[in-house]
């Protein structure tokens, strides 16, 4: 029964972190490493490039304007980019349909190289307890199970345009928050997350990076708050750049320092350049860079017991270890906005409330350390969600008419771990 409160703790030292960072005068604030924020280390690899920002149409009318909703439930959509067809995996939260429309957050959450969308949801609980809290949660597929976060035609399609046609597309078909649009990427899809927060600008409001390895070199105009979670122990994307050689399509790109390239980021975005770090527990330390504009943020937080993993999930040896000090899903959604509860602690299914993704119940198989995220292989397609109770397969048709490719009804959500059952159900 300690691990929740453990975990639960964990996200409120941090809350509080974020508080104490943001007041005058922080008791150990110096500038980055004597020179301007965003001043690279020579180990840094310019690996990852950004082409000019595609051009994404404005978004649609709003579902909050036309009334058009999409059902509670799980469903795998699709959408047409540059002609090619591409597809996401959508969570709705249960009853945002009913009622008069209330504008509802997205998280948009981007799997590893070789990861499918059910992969990363059976790691990270990203849906379930996304939902519980009250998000819409969606996840796009990589072409081939892989991102073109270097901006090359050689590794894939246009991921940044992918990442604002579907934006778009929520847009029209839902009544969304714009002012809570966030993004969540693990490994390689975490170098996702960065490359969309440099190629759409005032897209996302906020954003967390689990692993992450590169910031592209051109990102002139971001406007999101940025947390990275790294792992002081990853094997494959060290905290201090290097790491092994990756495999095609990814040759030539290596990982960065971590605090160069949250600097680099801070600078882009417009913070003043100070930062103030220190060591909270035995178990983490962080640093935060000040006096950015519009209340943002940017912040790294290293777990000590940390690999190339995502904090307080199933464990990966092969990825080195996995802290359990706390339980990076909760941390995401705290960033985010949510405040934890002491009712959260319990986690029982009776509360409801979650939307669980049909698909693997394991953590995914990981790839040899020597490709740093994963093989460029595919990943077999989302598989069909299994019959509902009445024995019909049939989907249900959308607001606007259409019928999504395959549909899961919403669920009552069982306990999985203590500590991913640490937090969080909507207040």
């Amino acid at each position: 029964m300690w691990l929740p409160i453990v975990a639960a703790v964990g996200v409120l030292l941090v809350l509080l972190w974020y508080a104490m960072s943001r007041g005058p005068g922080p008791a150990r604030t110096t500038a980055a490493d004597g020179g301007p924020a965003g001043s690279d280390s020579p180990r840094a690899a310019a690996a990852s490039s950004a082409a000019p920002t595609p051009t994404v149409p404005p978004p649609p009318t709003s579902g909050c304007v036309t009334g058009r909703t999409l059902p509670s439930g799980v469903s795998t959509r699709t959408l047409q980019v540059a002609g090619v067809t591409r597809s996401y995996v959508l969570a709705v939260p249960t009853g945002a349909a009913g009622g008069a429309a209330r504008p509802l957050p997205l998280l948009v959450g981007y799997h590893d190289t070789g990861q499918s969308a059910f992969d990363l949801e059976a790691y990270t609980h990203l849906a379930d307890q996304g939902t519980r809290a009250g998000f819409v949660v969606a996840f796009p597929v990589g072409e081939r199970a892989r991102w073109n976060f270097p901006r090359s035609a050689a590794v894939g399609p246009d991921d940044v345009l992918f990442s604002g046609l579907l934006l778009n597309d929520l847009t029209g078909r839902m009544c969304l928050d714009v002012k809570r649009i966030f993004a969540v990427g693990y490994a390689d899809g975490a170098d996702m997350v960065l490359t969309a927060l440099c190629g759409l600008p005032g897209r996302f409001v906020a954003a967390v990076a689990v692993a992450a390895s590169v910031l592209p070199t051109s990102c002139a105009r971001p406007s999101a708050s940025l947390l990275e979670i790294h792992g002081a122990g990853d094997p494959i994307a060290p905290l201090n750049g290097g790491g092994p050689a990756r495999a095609a399509p990814y040759t030539g790109s290596v990982a960065q320092p971590a605090p160069d390239r949250l600097a680099r980021y801070a600078s882009a975005l417009g913070c003043s350049g100070a930062r103030s770090s220190a060591v909270d527990t035995a178990d983490w330390s962080r640093t935060v860079w000040s006096g950015c504009p519009a209340d943002r943020d940017v912040g790294l937080l290293v777990m000590q017991a940390g690999g190339h993993t995502w904090p307080g999930a199933q464990a990966r040896p092969e990825r080195g270890a996995t802290s359990m000090a706390l339980n990076a899903t909760i941390v995401a959604l705290t960033f985010f906005g949510y405040t934890p509860t002491a009712a959260d602690l319990g986690g029982d299914a009776a509360a409801g409330g979650g939307t669980t993704v049909p698909g693997p119940s394991v953590a995914p198989q990981a790839p040899t350390p020597t490709a740093p995220s994963g093989p460029a292989g595919a990943s077999a397609p989302p598989t069909a969600p299994a019959p509902t109770a009445s024995g019909s397969t049939a989907p249900p048709v959308d607001g606007d008419g259409q019928t999504p490719a395959t549909t899961a009804p919403a669920q009552q959500v069982t306990p999985t771990t203590a500590v991913q059952n640490g937090a969080v159900r909507a207040r």
